[in-house]
């Protein structure tokens, strides 16, 4: 654990103080004093290292030391849930034990007085429920209502009236602090005078536009007569029909705004103008309450046209605006006695923002979905490579995103990790969260799902072409490691640098009409040696070559590698467009401006880049992005020398094997060919059965016991999983052994045959099982292209359209050429070569500088020749190749004539039944 708590600190002592004092011991990554909500320092504080070791430091050294007068007790803290903590004694802890017990307590005491005022409830209830139809009862709470503007009987209404003819005023009056949007707490009055204030201006309304219309003295007195002449309505039917008006109003589902901060002196007019050209349905300006009101659209449409003018001003003074729509439509269920919704209930009280996160939670996909994982309260030097390891152990990883901010250059303290499988998050999740990670808690929650629907690709898609298809299909596939060669250079490129190199222009290099080699020839060589120029401008730079030899090794998450530039491209071209991603550390780009590499001082920044910038148009051409090899440069950015785990170790090797010629000069037979044949491919029939093996047998005792016999290629112990335990293999008791050569796998079954191994007599049977090595054959492959055998060099993936003559031009640049043969094909009448030839030179030292040169990067018609050292087989005679070659022919076409005569010829006396003998018959 790498926090501790500090307790019985000083009451006066600062945040800056503490820090000098355990800073001392380490570097602290997190440091919380603990206050109580009025403010008062409660005497302890957590203190974060970025190593347990600091932690444990600094515990020896300030337990029971002074700080000011107070004596200090400093501990290391217990992990988060653990049974270990130590019982809480202050009362303002919620766990104390004092906290705890007035909890207890005061359970009983709630639940008591629930009980009761359930019981009073209960008993209003009840005694309301007998009284239900009692006329006296219902004419007593008519006259006890507070509502009611009119005695009945004034107004000539009937007491036992229907339930359809009877107006209640308290709901009205709750529709009206509904549409008014009011909270309950508002007074009536001033509901009401709104209310008879909207619909006196409603009748002025009415008559200025009476006396505006167009018309004669004559039609206005008639207008205003027949008004007097209609019969007036009943008090009866006028309550009714105000009644039927306000219940549609209230029926009505407007989408409200409440407008806040408005000014005090606000008038309804002033709202209209304000929202035009929009139309408010409604306009609500409470009387006695000032600085909001509320305004009402038919349409969800108006609504949005009308929150568009929010934070605007009404008579200099800026307003706000809210969404008051559900909260309208809750209030008015509450009113009407309707049930609604819990889910909408809480949404629409809730916070906007808050609803929002919900939502977003709602549809988020589980751990156990995405493998993805969001972390938080990381200290701030934190890297990426620490964060690998922690995750690391749980399950492969397929990305780590740590942000760092662009003006500190600080991680901000949080990041996500992907999983390759699900399960694997899960187990992180469940081991890591609230765990201590670097001096503070490490809290981790479930990462948001990545928005990849631009990125996807459907073959369907109507609207993409087929050539936008494949653009985005290799976009989304660049992260994957490709591994091109990193010395390619294009046939254009070549023939620029060349022009450019030799001062003269692409068409005189291109032309062969003048005589010389052909152009393909020129371009080969061209490209051969501006690679040898690039290879050692690279070296002189610090970058390691051998790195990018390597078949399998891990990428580098800071170095890019671009390709496919255009010739003689400048740092300048290259800056502007990788450096708006971040800081750069440096940029190396050969002469020839083909090939460059990119080292970000971030890993995110570079991911960021390459993610953006793969295969994007630069001047005229694709970009081709590729993570260079760890390890690619002798030195970091800092200056310190990079030493990698894989170094070649050649020379050494030399000379310890020229040592041990000269310490011993008679070496042992068995010796001379494990050394000899310890790359090469196992001859057929070298394949050993082993019967009989000891269950505890291992392949390190077995490889013992064999190998003085020769050099062995493999073991195999044949193993399964144990059903109690899956993790765990068992042997089977039997196993294979290959050797490299036929002749020491039948000296072991001559001379090892029941031979002891652990105990047991271990029995040996040929088999022609073919095993596989673990380890890939690249890298044997590659040693062996490495050491020189001789003077010829076998030379592979030659263009079908290359002749003899071109072959033969690009070679004898190098140096004499003792013979240069290319197979060609045995179809009758098809004079092509079969893609390879064997190329000898005069001198070793001829072979040697013709291999180095051109099996870095060399391309003929486009196809890059693949150099090897010639075996010892293949150096063998022709006439003997030969030879051999006719003798294996005719034996097979005298064997294929022998069955055709078996299958022509029919024996007719052999078919025949044998008639018996006369004397059998005599007999």
């Amino acid at each position: 654990m790498s926090r501790i708590i500090v307790k019985q600190l000083p009451k006066q002592i600062s945040e800056d103080k503490i820090r000098n004092i355990f800073g001392a011991k380490g570097t602290i990554t997190d440091l919380q004093l603990k206050y109580t909500p009025d403010g008062k320092f409660r005497q302890f504080c957590f203190v974060g290292y970025s190593s347990e070791a600091e932690a444990q430091a600094a515990i020896k050294h300030f337990n029971n030391t002074c700080i000011q007068t107070s004596r200090v007790r400093v501990e290391s803290c217990a992990a988060l849930g653990s049974e270990e903590k130590p019982q809480s004694w202050s009362k303002y802890a919620k766990d104390s034990k004092h906290n705890l017990d007035k909890l207890k307590a005061a359970q009983p005491v709630a639940a008591k007085k629930a009980d009761e005022k359930r019981g009073k409830t209960n008993k209003v209830e009840e005694i309301l429920s007998k009284h239900k139809d009692d006329p006296a009862f219902q004419e007593f709470m008519q006259a006890h209502d507070k509502t009611r503007s009119l005695w009945a009987n004034d107004a000539g209404i009937v007491a036992a009236q229907s339930d359809d003819e009877t107006v209640d005023a308290q709901p009205d009056n709750n529709d009206k602090l509904t549409e008014m949007g009011v909270d309950d707490d508002d007074d009536d009055d001033d509901v009401a005078a709104a209310e008879e204030q909207e619909q006196e201006q409603e009748e002025e309304d009415d008559a200025v536009k009476l006396a505006e219309k167009p018309i004669s003295d004559m039609e206005y007195m008639k207008s205003l007569m027949a008004g007097k002449t209609q019969p007036k309505p009943s008090a009866q039917q006028d309550a009714k029909a105000k009644a039927k008006a306000k219940q549609d109003k209230s029926d009505l589902q407007l989408f409200t705004i409440k407008i806040h901060n408005v000014p005090y002196k606000t008038k309804r007019q002033d709202i209209i103008k304000f929202f035009k050209p929009l139309k408010p349905y409604s306009v609500r300006l409470p009387s006695n309450v000032h600085g909001f009101c509320y305004v009402g659209f038919k349409t969800e449409r108006d609504m949005a046209k009308g929150m568009m003018k929010n934070k605007s001003f009404i008579k200099g003074k800026q307003v706000f605006f809210s969404d008051f729509t559900d909260k309208n439509k809750v209030t008015k269920a509450k009113k009407s006695g309707e049930a609604l919704d819990a889910d909408n209930t809480s949404a629409a009280t809730g916070n906007a923002k808050w609803k929002q996160q919900q939502d977003s939670l709602s549809h988020e996909e589980n751990i156990s979905e995405s493998g993805r994982i969001f972390f938080r309260n990381l200290a701030y030097t934190t890297t990426e490579e620490e964060l690998q390891k922690l995750f690391e152990p749980f399950g492969p990883i397929v990305e780590i995103n740590l942000p760092v901010d662009k003006l500190t250059r600080q991680i901000k303290g949080f990041g996500t990790v992907t999983f390759m499988m699900p399960e694997h998050a899960v187990k992180a999740f469940n081991a890591l969260d609230g765990n201590d990670f670097h001096g503070r808690l490490l809290h981790l929650l479930p990462g948001k799902e990545l928005d990849n629907a631009q990125e996807d690709v459907e073959d369907n898609d109507a609207g993409l072409s087929f050539k936008e298809k494949k653009a985005l299909k290799l976009k989304q596939n660049a992260q994957k490691p490709i591994g091109w060669n990193t010395l390619f250079l294009g046939a254009n490129a070549v023939a620029d640098l060349l022009a450019k190199q030799f001062k003269t222009s692409k068409e005189r290099i291109l032309d062969t009409s003048e005589g010389g080699s052909s152009a393909a020839v020129r371009l080969a060589l061209g490209e051969t040696q501006i690679v040898v120029e690039m290879k050692k401008f690279l070296e002189e730079e610090g970058v390691r070559l051998s790195a990018f030899d390597e078949p399998t090794q891990k990428r580098s998450k800071t170095v890019i590698l671009v390709k496919n530039l255009p010739a003689a491209t400048e740092v300048a071209d290259l800056s502007p467009i990788f450096s708006k991603f971040g800081p750069i550390g440096r940029i190396v780009l050969p002469p020839s401006g083909v090939t460059a590499l990119i080292e970000y001082c971030e890993p995110s920044e570079a991911r960021q880049a390459f993610k953006k910038l793969a295969f994007s148009k630069f001047k005229n051409v694709p970009l081709y992005l590729e993570w260079a090899p760890e390890h690619t440069f002798t030195k970091t950015l800092n200056g310190e020398a990079i030493i990698p785990k894989t170094e070649p170790t050649s020379e050494p090797e030399l000379k310890t094997e020229k040592e041990k010629e000269q310490k011993d000069p008679d070496p042992s037979p068995n010796a001379e060919p494990v050394a000899e044949d310890a790359y090469d491919e196992p001859e057929p029939n070298t394949t050993i059965f082993l019967r009989n093996l000891n269950f505890k047998t291992v392949v390190p005792t077995i490889l013992e016991h064999f190998q003085h016999l020769g050099t062995v290629h493999t073991i195999e112990i044949a193993k399964r999983k144990d059903p109690q335990n899956p993790r765990q293999l068992n042997s089977l008791g039997y196993g294979f052994i290959q050797f490299k050569r036929a002749a020491v796998a039948a000296q072991a079954l001559k001379d090892m045959q029941l031979t002891k191994i652990d105990g047991n007599l271990v029995e040996l049977k040929r088999s022609d099982r073919v095993l596989k090595v673990q380890d890939d054959g690249a890298r044997r492959r590659q040693v062996a292209q490495k050491r020189q055998t001789g003077t010829k060099i076998l030379v592979r993936n030659i263009p079908f359209q290359a002749h003899y003559r071109e072959v033969r031009d690009i070679f004898k640049a190098f140096g004499e050429l003792t013979s240069l043969r290319l197979p060609k094909k045995m179809t009758p009448g098809e004079d092509a070569h079969r893609g390879f030839c064997f190329v000898d030179y005069t001198t070793k030292a001829d072979a040697k500088r013709a291999f180095d040169a051109l099996s870095a990067s060399t391309h003929l018609y486009g196809r890059r020749l693949v150099l090897e050292w010639a075996s010892n087989e293949d150096q063998q005679d022709v006439e003997e190749l030969r030879k051999r070659t006719a003798a294996k022919f005719e034996g097979n076409q005298e064997a294929v004539e022998a069955k055709r005569s078996r299958r022509a010829f029919f024996d007719v006396e052999s078919s025949m039944p044998q008639q018996p003998d006369d004397n059998e018959d005599d007999e």
